[in-house]
């Protein structure tokens, strides 16, 4: 596949498609075991132990809502590559380097507009997304 209007090689695509292809594979396995959920009558014999067992389904439920997150945003740069919208950064339009695409495949902003986010991320407090879920305390409101 040759792409005209991508400054990264097609062994370069390659290489990170095959990272987002083998991460997708690892969370679709891990995604199999919902027994994590259910809890037994019988391991319920006192309030702490229905303490312990509530917390411990709570952490697992959180960690399945990280990666089904973290799923649909490799789903989406799969589908960027394929589009050849791949390694563009959404806000400023220039090309994400090879070096920060390599690190974390489904990064949409190149490093000067993520550490500008972060900036303000971290200095608004109501602007603050979620890292599990994605989202602002005024879009989980909604």
């Amino acid at each position: 596949m040759e792409r005209e209007n991508s400054y990264l090689s097609d062994e370069q695509i390659e290489i990170l498609k095959g990272k987002l292809l083998r991460e997708r594979e690892r969370l679709s396995i891990s995604n199999g075991n919902s027994d994590d959920f259910y809890l037994d009558k019988n391991e319920l014999m006192d309030p702490l132990d229905e303490a312990s067992i509530n917390i411990q389904a709570s952490q697992a439920l959180r960690f399945r809502n990280r990666e089904i997150f973290y799923l649909k945003k490799i789903n989406k740069t799969l589908a960027l590559i394929e589009s050849e919208d791949y390694g563009l950064c959404v806000e400023c339009g220039a090309e994400i380097s090879f070096e920060r695409l390599n690190a974390r495949p489904t990064a949409e902003l190149c490093i000067n507009c993520k550490e500008e986010s972060e900036f303000t991320e971290k200095n608004n407090f109501y602007q603050r997304k979620s890292k599990s879920l994605g989202k602002t305390i005024s879009e989980m409101g909604r």
